[in-house]
Protein backbone atom coordinates (compact mmCIF):
# COMPACT_ATOMS: atom_id res chain seq x y z
CA UNK A 1 0.00 0.00 0.00
CA UNK A 2 1.74 3.44 -0.94
CA UNK A 3 2.42 5.74 1.26
CA UNK A 4 3.22 9.53 0.97
CA UNK A 5 6.82 9.10 1.40
CA UNK A 6 6.59 6.71 -1.74
CA UNK A 7 5.19 9.09 -4.09
CA UNK A 8 7.29 11.50 -6.06
CA UNK A 9 7.21 14.84 -5.92
CA UNK A 10 4.89 15.27 -8.97
CA UNK A 11 2.58 12.55 -7.96
CA UNK A 12 2.29 14.86 -4.68
CA UNK A 13 1.10 17.71 -6.87
CA UNK A 14 -1.25 15.57 -8.64
CA UNK A 15 -2.95 14.54 -5.78
CA UNK A 16 -3.39 18.23 -4.15
CA UNK A 17 -4.40 19.43 -7.47
CA UNK A 18 -7.10 17.25 -7.66
CA UNK A 19 -8.26 17.68 -3.96
CA UNK A 20 -10.25 20.81 -3.17
CA UNK A 21 -9.21 22.71 -0.14
CA UNK A 22 -9.95 20.57 3.38
CA UNK A 23 -10.88 17.07 0.96
CA UNK A 24 -14.46 17.48 1.01
CA UNK A 25 -15.66 14.19 0.35
CA UNK A 26 -17.82 15.35 -2.93
CA UNK A 27 -14.80 16.88 -4.31
CA UNK A 28 -15.98 16.52 -8.35
CA UNK A 29 -11.72 16.48 -8.99
CA UNK A 30 -10.06 18.55 -11.90
CA UNK A 31 -11.47 18.89 -16.12
CA UNK A 32 -8.87 16.52 -18.40
CA UNK A 33 -8.45 20.53 -19.55
CA UNK A 34 -7.28 21.79 -16.42
CA UNK A 35 -4.32 19.34 -16.09
CA UNK A 36 -0.45 20.23 -17.57
CA UNK A 37 1.15 17.44 -19.31
CA UNK A 38 3.33 16.23 -16.27
CA UNK A 39 0.65 16.49 -13.94
CA UNK A 40 -1.73 14.13 -16.38
CA UNK A 41 1.04 11.59 -16.60
CA UNK A 42 1.09 12.06 -12.61
CA UNK A 43 -2.10 11.29 -12.39
CA UNK A 44 -2.36 8.18 -14.60
CA UNK A 45 0.44 6.68 -12.16
CA UNK A 46 -1.77 7.69 -9.07
CA UNK A 47 -4.76 5.77 -10.73
CA UNK A 48 -2.42 2.67 -11.63
CA UNK A 49 -1.66 2.98 -7.32
CA UNK A 50 -5.50 2.95 -6.68
CA UNK A 51 -5.30 6.79 -5.16
CA UNK A 52 -7.18 8.61 -8.00
CA UNK A 53 -10.17 7.73 -10.48
CA UNK A 54 -11.09 8.92 -13.86
CA UNK A 55 -14.72 9.27 -15.03
CA UNK A 56 -16.95 10.73 -17.72
CA UNK A 57 -18.46 13.82 -16.80
CA UNK A 58 -21.09 16.18 -18.48
CA UNK A 59 -20.35 16.58 -21.79
CA UNK A 60 -18.49 13.60 -22.68
CA UNK A 61 -15.31 15.45 -20.17
CA UNK A 62 -12.72 12.98 -18.43
CA UNK A 63 -12.69 14.22 -14.73
CA UNK A 64 -10.14 12.68 -12.26
CA UNK A 65 -10.28 13.18 -8.43
CA UNK A 66 -9.00 11.43 -5.47
CA UNK A 67 -10.18 7.87 -4.36
CA UNK A 68 -10.86 7.47 -0.54
CA UNK A 69 -8.25 6.19 -0.52
CA UNK A 70 -6.21 8.81 -2.47
CA UNK A 71 -7.64 11.22 0.15
CA UNK A 72 -6.22 9.17 3.55
CA UNK A 73 -2.90 9.44 1.71
CA UNK A 74 -2.99 12.93 1.33
CA UNK A 75 -4.14 13.57 4.64
CA UNK A 76 -2.63 11.45 6.75
CA UNK A 77 0.50 10.09 4.79
CA UNK A 78 -0.62 6.71 4.57
CA UNK A 79 -4.04 4.84 3.69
Amino acid sequence: MPALSDLSTIQIRAMIKLDTPGGELDSVGRRIEELSPPILAAVFDLIELGLATSELGWGNTAWFRLTPKGRAVREFGEA
